[in-house]
């Protein structure tokens, strides 16, 4: 995929790169995930084998390694599958363009990135998946946007409730209505976020422009003309 995506990308002048996180692929993580979402129980902590670990870190830097290579900054949150966040946060800490904007606004340009990682969810974990519960994505948000709002993006794995939340199932709706009253309070130029792979495309919530551009795994992204204020959706790099 990653020569493809070069290819693609070679006459498009990009200056950055943002991404919504799931770097890694689990179907048992993803199962209890869903578990807990559905249930509102938490699970027992489970403990993850020493070769597991070292697999996940080969993975985050072979991805960052990759995404690095376009030679332009790097902006991403963590995904619902992509926890600890700690072992991802070591393995991100040997790339200088890398900027995990949970932990912080990255400014760029004119603008400012902020953000937050993983799914929106009954229980605060961080062991087998990332989810945060509604009031941790609030108080997290609380004193994020003390920037022109015009001038600053969001960036969330979760999508809020909208056109680009929908799951695999036409009737599972995975937005965040929590997102939704941020964004109205808020009132970010752009939203960009993940975590609903079969629904691609954007949404406006307010004056914000909602983006979620679609899994990278079946060659889909997107270009934002910030400028312009226009988004493009090139056709799906055949992977």
């Amino acid at each position: 995929m990653w020569p493809l995506l070069e290819e693609a990308l070679e006459d498009q002048g990009i200056d950055l790169i943002a991404f919504a996180g799931d770097i890694l692929e689990s179907e048992e993580r993803e199962a209890l995930w869903r578990k807990v979402y559905s249930t509102g129980k938490s699970l027992s902590k489970s403990e993850q084998t020493e070769d597991e670990n070292v697999v996940d870190e080969l993975r985050y830097r072979e991805f960052f390694v990759n995404l690095t290579g376009f030679g332009v900054p790097v902006v991403f949150v963590p995904g619902h599958i992509d926890s600890p966040t700690s072992r991802l946060d070591e393995a991100v800490s040997g790339f200088p363009d890398v900027h995990n904007v949970q932990k912080g606004p990255f400014e760029f340009s004119d603008y400012t990135i902020v953000g937050r990682g993983g799914a929106v969810g009954p229980v605060d974990a961080d062991s087998t998946f990332y989810s945060s519960k509604t009031t941790t994505f609030k108080k997290h948000f609380s004193k994020a946007f003390d920037f022109p709002p015009e001038k600053t993006i969001l960036l969330v794995h979760n999508p809020p409730v909208s056109r680009v939340a929908v799951g695999q199932n036409s009737n599972e709706e995975l937005g965040a209505e929590i997102l939704n009253r941020i964004i109205e309070k808020n009132k970010p130029a752009y939203c960009f976020c993940g975590h609903a792979h079969a629904s691609p495309g954007q949404d406006s919530i307010a004056s914000t422009i909602v983006v979620n551009p679609g899994p990278m795994f079946r060659g889909r992204y997107a270009i934002i003309d910030a400028e312009n204020h226009r988004v493009l959706f090139p056709t799906p790099l055949k992977v």
